[in-house]
């Protein structure tokens, strides 16, 4: 599952993955909009520990992930360490299937779901963060909802809930959407059809500014309207 991955085809939807983006700033998502999406290291990293053989060797894995990754930096093998180390007495959640595609035509998303695990009918969402000390993050919440969406629409058993691996911290929690996080998402879903056919987002009431990649090219934009953007 890619961290960013924008659609910008008005007919293939929306991605869960720009609604989340969009979530923590809906100005965000509209600068990442332009940009060409890479794939997260971090992240499959993460992914491959998850899906790992539990007797699989450090080095046996990182030659994967160079493989996959072929310009990763070498220091990133130390967060590949520090992962495996995270989940050796935690087990892993067990699946069947990985990388699913799920979608909802009724509320017009879709993304990937990580593990599937069809003994139990369990589903299983990675995550390439530490988490947090109760529960989950506010952003893994919405991608749970929005997921959930998807799954109800295909699903003949429907999930009450999610189970998110926090990998680089060794921990998985069970978490189960609120009507605030389903309403969060279609919210969300406007504000990115908004931007996708061209409209200019306003800031949300407290921006993530602090640390923001896109904070001079918003800033300098204020209080004016962004169409300098489109011209060349």
């Amino acid at each position: 599952m890619t961290e960013r991955g924008i659609s910008k085809k008005p007919g293939d939807g929306v991605a869960i993955s720009s609604i989340v983006t969009a979530f923590h700033c809906t100005r965000q998502y509209f600068f990442y909009s332009e940009m060409k999406s890479n794939p997260s290291e971090k992240y499959s990293i993460c992914k491959h520990v998850s899906c790992a053989d539990p007797d699989i060797k450090e080095e046996k894995l990182w030659d994967i992930i160079c493989m996959i990754h072929p310009d990763i930096s070498v220091e990133k093998r130390s967060f590949l360490k520090d992962c495996l180390n995270a989940v050796r007495h935690v087990p892993v959640r067990p699946w069947t299937d990985t990388d699913i595609l799920v979608r909802s035509d009724r509320a017009g998303i879709y993304g990937l779901l990580d593990k599937y695990d069809a003994t139990a009918e369990e589903y299983t969402l990675t995550r390439c963060t530490k988490a947090p000390q109760k529960g989950c993050w506010p952003e893994d919440a919405i991608r749970t909802a929005a997921l959930l969406i998807c799954l109800e629409d295909t699903c003949k058993k429907k999930p009450e809930g999610l189970y998110i691996e926090y990998i680089p911290s060794g921990i998985i929690r069970y978490y189960e959407p609120t009507p605030k996080d389903r309403r969060k998402v279609f919210q969300l879903i406007n504000k990115v059809r908004d931007v996708n056919k061209g409209g200019i987002p306003k800031k949300p009431l407290n921006p993530p500014c602090s640390g923001c990649r896109f904070f001079d090219r918003c800033s300098q934009n204020e209080p004016r309207r962004l169409s300098f953007l489109f011209k060349k």
